[in-house]
């Protein structure tokens, strides 16, 4: 029997939203639970492994899980690492710590100055590499290729801060290459796009294109944050060297959750579907929902959409926390809806409190929290997109105009040949939407 509670085949004609998941989270959820804790009634730790088509309180079957979380060499029984049929995972390769230098139990650069030197190390890398790559193959669906991210070259803390453009591109092709000979087929890997101008875009792009792995992801300004033009064409550029034909059949975009953002890369999906492949899936995702509960003790509120640009936000704001809950006093509730929140009183999330400290929340509070926020960014996007891509004439009552004819505009170019004038016909409208306002740019 279906449950009743998933909400993932509402997602088959959108691009999905992939909340990334925290190994925190992912490691509490597979818990049965604690008898010292009390929980909302009815609810298990377990209960909180929405990626279980069998999961009471909703089930939905997508998620990102990074590698670059663990320490090397790590292994967490987890719901992503001993999770069965009912959920699609996409992997990312930890291109964001070892960027940044960050990559727990992975020392070999630390103190070399020289850029050579660093490639060297690198080259050298040969059991992180591989444990990466194991790594993913063992536990995700779909994986993001190791890139050595151009946007490290900005950061004085990295340790490629030094390397030249060339360099990191030449680093990357070499790991495209251990990756195409170590990979073992359990995973369809998604070669990753960088750039930080459109020069270097161009570089990158055709350093890397003879790789056709599973599909393509785009980071850095390839992505999001390069803005509505930028995307559009970046997509086009591709689709004309065939990057989206039958077996490339997945683009992601990394680190966004914007409700504009997700028709957006619905209108994506639809054009390329009807043009090039009808198979083909866009996604993207954030670490928002687990940010906003674990550094900031915030609540996720879902948004009312109309007409009015400002409305096309996640909101958020502090989670009420105060002694006065700690008691257990039932008659507060949770003031939030979600499948958790309507279960939940105050005193679920309030639970210690001592004369000497104003902390009253322990880390299953943080995880009751990230479920709450990951329930309502999954509905925002999902909301977002049933009401855009309704029929025209009702869509205008919300979303704002120039989001939705951007939609059509972004159908109508994927469905050209001959795009370029079009798309610099419409350079306007693309900096219009760049500006409509949200308060979420994606962790």
């Amino acid at each position: 029997m279906a449950n009743v509670n998933d909400i993932t085949p509402r997602w088959d004609n959108f691009a999905v939203y992939l909340p990334s998941m925290q190994k925190q989270f992912a490691a509490i959820a597979y818990k049965n639970g604690s008898k010292e804790r009390v929980m909302p009634e009815g609810v298990k730790l377990k209960d909180l492994n929405f990626l279980n088509p069998n999961n009471k309180l909703w089930h939905y079957g997508y998620a990102l899980y990074s590698v670059g979380q663990f320490k090397v060499n790590e292994v967490q029984a987890d719901i992503i690492t001993n999770r069965k049929e009912g959920a699609i995972v996409l992997g990312d390769s930890g291109g964001f710590q070892i960027g940044k230098g960050t990559l727990a139990g992975f020392s070999a650069m630390k103190g070399l100055k020289n850029a050579d030197d660093i490639c060297d190390a690198w080259r050298d890398a040969t059991q992180l590499k591989t444990w990466v790559v194991n790594w993913l193959e063992e536990h995700s669906d779909y994986a993001m290729t190791l890139d050595m991210p151009l946007w490290a070259q900005e950061e004085k803390s990295s340790p490629f801060h030094k390397c030249s453009t060339q360099q990191l591109i030449e680093l990357t092709v070499e790991n495209l290459r251990f990756i195409d000979k170590h990979k073992k087929g359990n995973t369809k890997w998604l070669n990753v796009i960088q750039g930080t101008t459109a020069e270097d875009m161009e570089l990158w792009w055709n350093a890397v294109k003879g790789f056709r792995f599973g599909g393509w992801a785009l980071a850095g300004d390839t992505g999001w944050r390069g803005g509505t033009g930028a995307v559009i064409k970046q997509v086009l550029l591709m689709r004309d060297e065939g990057a989206f034909e039958p077996g490339l059949d997945w683009l992601h975009v990394l680190g966004v959750s914007q409700p504009k953002w997700a028709v957006l890369l619905t209108a994506i999906q639809r054009g390329l579907r009807a043009k090039c492949n009808s198979n083909l899936r866009v996604s993207y995702d954030s670490a928002s929902p687990s940010i906003l509960a674990g550094k900031f003790q915030q609540v996720a509120i879902q948004p009312d959409f109309t007409r009015k640009a400002e409305s096309w936000s996640i909101r958020a704001a502090r989670c009420p926390n105060d002694k006065v809950y700690v008691s257990g006093d039932p008659s507060y509730q949770f003031p939030f809806y979600s499948a958790l929140g309507e279960r939940m009183k105050m005193h679920h999330l309030n639970v210690k409190y001592n004369e000497f400290s104003s902390v009253f929340f322990d880390d299953v509070s943080t995880q009751l929290l990230i479920h709450h926020n990951t329930w309502v960014y999954v509905h925002s996007m999902l909301q977002a997109n049933e009401l855009a891509f309704l029929d025209r004439h009702d869509a205008q009552e919300f979303v704002p105009p120039q989001l939705l004819e951007c939609i059509y505009v972004f159908e109508d170019l994927i469905a050209s040949d001959d795009w370029r004038n079009k798309w610099e016909s419409h350079k306007e409208l693309f900096e219009a939407v760049d500006k409509l306002k949200s308060n979420d740019a994606g962790y």
